[in-house]
């Protein structure tokens, strides 16, 4: 067996003009402090002249663990770009935070 050189990547964020749009759809994610649940909404792109112009709501999502919801919305939102999922799990990473520490949760661009 040959040795060969793994090579070392620089992690690097991609600039919000190079993020592509998910063609499958968008996510709202919202607080409720009186439930102490993070509600997740699932949108389906509306298109007009080959813009994303609206979205049509298609599935709620509601629990209080970033893990749980992820596999969740992985089971029942197939066919997502892989950087949207990783997106959603940063974001309900930050969700579940806010809402154990009482702190303000604004979600975040792309």
């Amino acid at each position: 067996m040959v040795d060969k050189e793994i090579p070392l990547i620089k992690a690097k964020k991609t600039p919000e003009k190079d993020v592509t749009l998910d063609p499958n759809g968008f996510f709202v994610i919202e607080i409720n402090r009186e439930r102490k649940q993070i509600h997740v909404e699932y949108y389906s792109n509306v298109y007009k002249d080959n813009r994303i112009v609206s979205g049509k709501l298609e599935k709620v999502f509601s629990g209080d663990k970033a893990d749980a919801l992820c596999d969740t919305i992985t089971k029942h939102v197939p066919r997502l770009l892989p950087e949207h999922y990783m997106y959603i799990g940063r974001e309900l990473q930050k969700a579940q935070y806010a809402l154990e520490q009482n702190k303000k949760y604004i979600q975040g661009s792309c």
